[in-house]
């Protein structure tokens, strides 16, 4: 009788031990982050950009529509390239460790093309945000 209640006792404290007030995806947990263009044209078709903030664990497109090509400079700062008809509105979506460090992240363009591939010649009006 007594390695019966061992066992439930072990059985208890593991699942109260398993219980937490955080709950998973909460607004001060990991989550996920939306990287945001601004442009002033209407015909882009690739932009570099780095994006820098605490532990991002992924870097994702938003959609089918476009391609995004990444690579991690370190925990921090990831260097990528977009391709497609890009627009104003979601660029990319971040994986995060605490989505309630948002004012942490910044981003910015390094260079444009247009569809038919030709380089930007002025970055002006462009502008990348970091948004939950």
């Amino acid at each position: 009788m007594i390695p019966v209640r061992w066992i439930l006792t072990a059985v208890a404290v593991v699942a109260i031990a398993a219980c937490s007030s955080d709950s998973i995806g909460s607004p001060q947990g990991g989550g996920s982050l939306v990287l945001r263009l601004t442009t002033p044209h209407g015909d882009d078709g690739a932009l570099t950009f780095e994006l820098s903030g605490p532990s991002i664990s992924t870097v994702s497109a938003p959609d089918a529509s476009l391609r995004l090509f990444t690579r991690r400079l370190d925990e921090s700062t990831v260097v990528g390239v977009v391709v497609g008809a890009l627009a104003n509105g979601a660029l990319a979506t971040l994986r995060v460790q605490e989505v309630s460090t948002v004012s942490s992240y910044s981003a910015r363009v390094l260079e444009v093309a247009d569809r038919e591939d030709g380089l930007r010649a002025s970055l002006s009006g462009y502008a990348l945000s970091v948004t939950r």
